[in-house]
């Protein structure tokens, strides 16, 4: 309690006094107060949308996400002595990434719709349901969720750092000091599997999302299967990439998306090459990267028919350039070379 500040609480004794910040030894005097009679009263939580007097659990999505190897990426800038640069990078991208996720949180009304809590390249979501969630069980939070970790995603996969996450759904509580709960538990188990570089549905998510996907006359109409993808071995991740064509056709295609994820990836599988488990993450990465570009140019061939309209026919024309930012993957992978070791002579 010592660390504290003072007027961070009200102090309950003697009935009703409530002391304020006065002087050095008023200072001391209360902090011992609040030891010896163990009554104190945190002033209210800045995060309003769950109750904190008393703290209460509350039915939310909960979503928890950080850098890929953001501890190896540390050491590195300090082993090169360029810790004030990596410092200033990883800054600039964190608070621009985060400052977006915190104006997306914002309703009409300036509101918050869901809190978030922050600790360097750890950020956690908390967004409560309401109490109707069994009738529409929670599709547009959900969607919001998607739409606000997409943009943050690949917000900083273009600044040059990938990340991966969990989102889950369950009972949950934060505040300014405590986040608390089994859908963090669940959200957090999905992000340390030590897998790739993605942002994947728990299996409570899961659950919810066939219901969704079951208000839709044809489950191949609903948006979620845009904005989803389904991995090899049944894991179900946002496909961030998306983002790229989100105006297409008639603002066409974000091909600087592309240009940059393709630097960051590139960079990755370059430096990474002689640590196996990292640069698989990046291989993941960079065949997810090429599918998004695969499917984008066949789902959407250049029109034959002289009768096509002459805007799309251009856009799809102008999108081709995509195939030049595939990435390469076979010839950025580790093989064996010539034995160039240093030999010993006899007699050393």
């Amino acid at each position: 309690l010592l660390g504290r500040r003072l007027n961070d609480y009200q102090v309950v004794k003697a009935g009703q006094i409530t002391v304020g910040f006065c002087s050095c030894v008023a200072y001391f005097s209360q902090h011992i107060i609040c030891l010896l009679t163990r009554r104190y009263v945190p002033i209210e939580s800045t995060m309003s949308l769950y109750t904190n007097t008393p703290p209460k659990l509350i039915l939310s999505f909960v979503c928890h996400v950080d850098i890929l190897g953001y501890a190896q990426l540390c050491q590195e800038a300090i082993k090169s002595d360029s810790s004030n640069a990596f410092l200033n990078k990883v800054r600039d991208a964190l608070n621009a990434a985060y400052a977006r996720v915190r104006e997306s949180a914002k309703d009409w009304n300036q509101k918050n719709s869901f809190e978030i809590k922050v600790f360097t390249d750890n950020i956690v979501i908390g967004y409560p349901l309401k109490s109707d969630f069994f009738r529409t069980y929670g599709e547009s939070e959900l969607g919001h969720i998607f739409d606000v970790l997409s943009e943050f995603q690949l917000g900083l996969a273009m600044e040059g750092f990938l990340v991966r996450g969990g989102i889950a759904i369950g009972e949950h509580y934060m505040d300014d000091d405590i986040v608390f709960g089994n859908a963090l538990i669940e959200a957090v188990k999905q992000d340390n599997s030590g897998g790739a570089p993605k942002v994947a549905l728990a299996p409570s998510v899961i659950d919810v999302l066939k219901r969704h996907l079951g208000f839709y006359g044809d489950p191949q109409w609903a948006p979620q299967t845009r904005v989803l993808l389904q991995d090899v071995d049944d894991n179900i991740f946002i496909n961030y990439l998306e983002n790229a064509f989100i105006a297409f056709p008639d603002g066409g295609v974000f091909v600087d998306v592309f240009v940059k994820h393709k630097e960051t990836l590139t960079k990755g599988l370059t430096e990474n090459k002689g640590i196996p488990s990292v640069r698989a993450k990046y291989e993941w990465a960079a065949r997810y990267h090429n599918s998004v570009i695969d499917n984008f140019l066949e789902n959407n061939p250049i029109p034959q028919s002289p009768d096509a309209d002459e805007i799309y026919a251009c856009t799809i024309s102008e999108a081709q350039v995509l195939k030049e930012y595939r990435i390469d993957i076979e010839a950025l992978t580790a093989v064996p070379s010539k034995l160039n070791i240093k030999p010993i002579s006899p007699g050393t």
